[in-house]
């Protein structure tokens, strides 16, 4: 993760040369903020991983692998206002569990077959990066809709270990796959301020990787509030929801990932 530290210290040095156009911003927007919070989502994580000539089947990591729906995820995310109208922002997550657990059903993962009550360790882990260019484009005094172009990074990893039977005999095992890729992102958002101090905002990212060895989808939704009760510090209160569906075309292996998940969110902001 990008340390909070790093991101302070930009904003506080674009906050230096941008203070003195302050005027002209929209009541719904600040030269540059600086979010850092937690989110709390509910996460359906399923995912297989065959090679290329055995028929596999998909797992369950809550269900089959015993891993908890509930995951407080941090948060980071820099944004910064250009020239009154345009801004860049950057922010991104990194989702990671890990759980050991006896298996109810027979499962098949990259290659290995684990049968009924075999005990194996499980894990998942997703990172995700983003930044994009944003246009700003007042509606009236105190609405803004905005859109923006940028890129995505993902990174997805999964695995299993544990016993595993092979030709009637018992060993241990373990199964991986992982997949990362860059895909273009395009972004909707809505910001409105019922006061400079209390605002409300809607944002949806869209990302689509059609080619290449990992292709998917992944879909964002954000409906959050706003509160300042100091000048330069304040409160935010947000709902997003998200659904990630990857398909991974390796050498050595097939995979595909599907992952949603939903939650609140809670962000500390500092604005300049």
């Amino acid at each position: 993760m990008v340390p909070v530290r790093a991101l302070l210290a930009a904003t506080l040095v674009w906050a230096a040369i941008a203070v003195p156009a302050r005027a002209e911003v929209p009541d719904a927007l600040d030269r540059a903020t600086v979010s850092v919070g937690g989110f709390y989502p509910v996460v359906d994580a399923r995912l297989s991983a065959d090679g290329p000539e055995v028929a596999g089947s998909d797992i369950d990591f809550q269900r089959d692998l015993g891993l908890d729906k509930h995951r407080t995820l941090t948060n980071v995310r820099l944004d910064l206002l250009l020239f009154d109208s345009q801004g860049f922002s950057i922010g991104g997550y990194q989702y990671s569990k890990a759980s050991g657990a006896t298996l109810a059903r027979d499962i098949h993962f990259a290659g290995n077959d684990y049968e009924v009550d075999a005990f194996v360790r499980a894990g998942l882990r997703l990172d995700t990066w983003n930044a994009a260019w944003h246009w700003w484009f007042p509606v009236d005094e105190a609405d803004v809709f905005g859109v923006g172009l940028g890129a995505v990074y993902y990174d997805l990893r999964g695995s299993v270990e544990g016993s595993v039977t092979v030709n009637g005999s018992t060993a241990t095992a373990r199964g991986s796959a992982q997949g990362d890729a860059i895909a273009p992102l395009l972004t909707l958002g809505w910001r409105h301020a019922f006061t400079p101090n209390f605002r409300g905002y809607a944002e949806f990212a869209g990302v689509r990787k059609p080619s290449g060895t990992l292709t998917g989808h992944l879909l964002n939704g954000t409906l959050g509030m706003e509160y300042y009760p100091w000048q330069n510090l304040g409160l935010a209160l947000e709902y997003s929801a998200n659904d990630l569906d990857l398909k991974a075309d390796k050498e050595s292996w097939v995979g595909r990932a599907r992952i949603r998940f939903h939650g609140p969110a809670a962000f500390v902001r500092l604005r300049f």
